[in-house]
């Protein structure tokens, strides 16, 4: 869906690649490699996403890396996007049926801003009923290859979920109180 706002196919998966890997830095060859593209291609992508100021670059002996600038004016439209188009956040909205009633499905912002976390930290929750545990579990590993890092989940059902909210322990208020991203469901069901 997403490469329907924007035309090109290697903007479209530089933006992904940098998205998904928001403290990544990576050098031009490096990104030719990890999406497949022609090297000036990439090269004339870069520099245009440099001058809108997306991206930052640095030369290190005799290789320029490029890094997402974090105070881009549409950073978090663009994370947005991209976590509910590709990654985990995509296969979660895409497979929500077969995964079962799900409710709520919301991302951590740590966890999509590629922040390190302590082990205990909820990457992902899903609030529902009838999941599938062992298709949401592929569809989690899946994902974890892919983007070449762990993710922690938690499904809770709706009535675990308004328990442990009345009881306001902590790694369910540290989501609902701090900045995250609703794949599925609405922000305002957190505070009722």
């Amino acid at each position: 869906m997403i490469d329907v706002f924007f035309v090109s196919k290697v903007r479209v998966k530089i933006i992904k690649l940098f998205m998904l890997h928001t403290s990544s830095s990576y050098h031009v060859r490096a990104i030719v490699r990890e999406i497949d593209e022609e090297i000036n291609a990439v090269r004339r992508i870069l520099q245009e996403l440099e001058e809108v100021k997306m991206l930052t670059s640095e030369k290190n002996g005799n290789r320029l890396y490029y890094t997402l600038n974090k105070d881009f004016i549409f950073f978090d439209e663009l994370l947005s996007m991209v976590n509910k188009e590709f990654g985990i956040g995509g296969k979660i909205i895409k497979h929500r049926v077969k995964i079962g009633n799900i409710k709520m499905a919301i991302l951590s912002n740590s966890y999509i801003q590629d922040r390190k976390k302590s082990e205990t930290d909820i990457d992902l929750l899903i609030v529902g009923s009838q999941i599938d545990n062992v298709y949401l579990d592929k569809i989690i590993k899946d994902s974890e290859l892919k983007l070449k890092r762990e993710i922690n989940y938690t499904y809770l059902s709706s009535l675990e979920f308004e328990s442990i909210k009345r009881s306001r322990e902590d790694f369910l208020m540290e989501i609902i109180n701090n900045k995250k991203l609703m794949l599925i469901g609405d922000e305002l069901d957190l505070y009722k």
